[in-house]
Order: C-alpha cells, then structure tokens, then sequence
C-alpha cells in the first residue's frame, strides 16, 4: 500500500449554499471508505488547510480516483501528495 496525505479547504461557494455544511463535508469523505482507501488520520487544522487526511491506498491511481471523486462533490478542494516513511526516504539518499 502506498501512503497520501490529502490536504482539503472548504469550497468558499459551498459555505454561501449549504447551510448544514458539515454533513455535506461528512458525506465528502465517505468517498475513502466507498474506494475501500484506508483512512489512518483525519485532523482538522487551523492553518492553510481546513483538514488533513493521511491514507493509503493500493497505488496512485485509487488516490487519484479518491481525489477526484471528493473534488467532483463541490464541497472541499484537495490537494494530495505521495508520501514515504523518513527512514525509508534516508535508506534512499545514502
């Protein structure tokens, strides 16, 4: 399994039209469950991003499909990255 963090902002349009917001965003992230995506961590932030969501998945393309799906929703707009472990990251460079 590969690792992803997903870093998510509410879409400025979704907060003016959906008064009750967080069960429109819940509904959003049901997309990792529905792909089968193993979420480990879900954190909400108080800086550039709105949520952060650590996973994995079987390859790159699920965390594309995964991406996409919440992005097509219209409520959060991600951003994602593949990720390695820091030990496995130094095994690499050395």
């Amino acid at each position: 399994m590969a690792s992803f963090i997903m870093a998510m902002n509410i879409n400025s349009d979704a907060k003016k039209v959906h008064p009750d917001l967080s069960h429109q965003i819940n509904e959003s992230l049901e997309v990792f469950s529905k792909n089968k995506v193993k979420l480990d961590n879900l954190f909400a932030t108080l800086g550039r991003y709105d949520y952060l969501a650590i996973f994995e998945a079987v390859d790159q393309t699920m965390a594309f499909r995964v991406a996409a799906e919440i992005n097509a929703r219209g409520i959060l707009e991600t951003e994602t990255w593949p990720v390695v472990p820091y030990d496995d990251f130094s095994r690499l460079i050395k």
